[in-house]
C-alpha cells in the first residue's frame, strides 16, 4: 500500500496520502515526492513514466507523462526521478536512465531541455538530482557517474558554469 507519509518532529504521523503507482516492483514505484505550496503533492512514478500530481486525498488531478516518442519511447527509459515545481508553474524533471533534465509547462509540454548532445563528456550519466537556482542556472547530480562530472550547473542557454568531478 505505497503513500506518502507526513511525520512531524516528534515522529507523529501527520498525514497519510495513498499513491497509485502502476508496479507492484517496490523499489521502483516512486522517487524524490515534494509537498507543493498549494498542498498537494509532485510524485515520480519511475516504471509509470510519469509524473503525478495528487490531492491530499490522494486523488491524482495531473500527470505528466515521460516516454516521450522523440527519446525513443519506453526504450529510452526516460524515467522521471526528481520533479520540482518552479515558481513560473512550470515543471523540472530529471529523467534518470534517459540522461536529460526537462522543463515541462503547465500541460506538459518540452519548453526547456538538455541532454549528452548538448555537451562534450555525457556529464548527464543518470541524473537523479536537480534544482533550478534563483539566476534561473540549473544544478545537476549525476548519479550513476563513477568518474567523471558528478556535479554541475547549466545556465538556462546550456553552458557548463562549473563542473565538480569525484566520489
Amino acid at each position: 500500500r505505497p503513500k506518502i507519509v507526513e511525520v512531524d518532529s516528534e515522529g507523529n504521523v501527520l498525514k497519510s496520502v495513498p499513491l497509485a503507482p502502476e508496479t507492484d516492483n517496490i523499489h521502483m514505484q516512486t522517487r524524490m515526492a515534494r509537498k507543493l505550496e498549494n498542498g498537494n503533492y509532485l510524485v515520480p512514478h519511475l516504471l509509470a513514466f510519469a509524473v503525478k500530481e495528487y490531492t491530499p486525498k490522494g486523488e491524482i488531478i495531473n500527470t505528466f507523462s515521460t516516454d516521450y516518442e522523440d527519446f525513443g519511447g519506453r526504450e529510452a527509459k526516460t524515467w522521471p526521478f526528481t520533479a520540482i515545481r518552479l515558481k513560473s508553474g512550470n515543471t523540472l524533471v530529471t529523467l534518470t536512465n534517459g540522461n536529460r533534465v526537462v522543463e515541462l509547462d503547465a500541460k506538459g509540454n518540452i519548453v526547456w531541455m538538455i541532454s549528452n548532445s548538448d555537451f562534450e563528456g555525457n556529464p548527464l550519466i543518470d541524473p537523479c538530482g536537480a534544482q533550478r537556482l534563483p539566476s534561473g542556472n540549473t544544478v545537476i547530480a549525476s548519479y550513476g557517474a563513477k568518474e567523471g562530472i558528478k556535479l554541475f550547473e547549466v545556465s538556462r542557454n546550456k553552458k557548463n558554469v562549473w563542473s565538480y568531478y569525484g566520489h
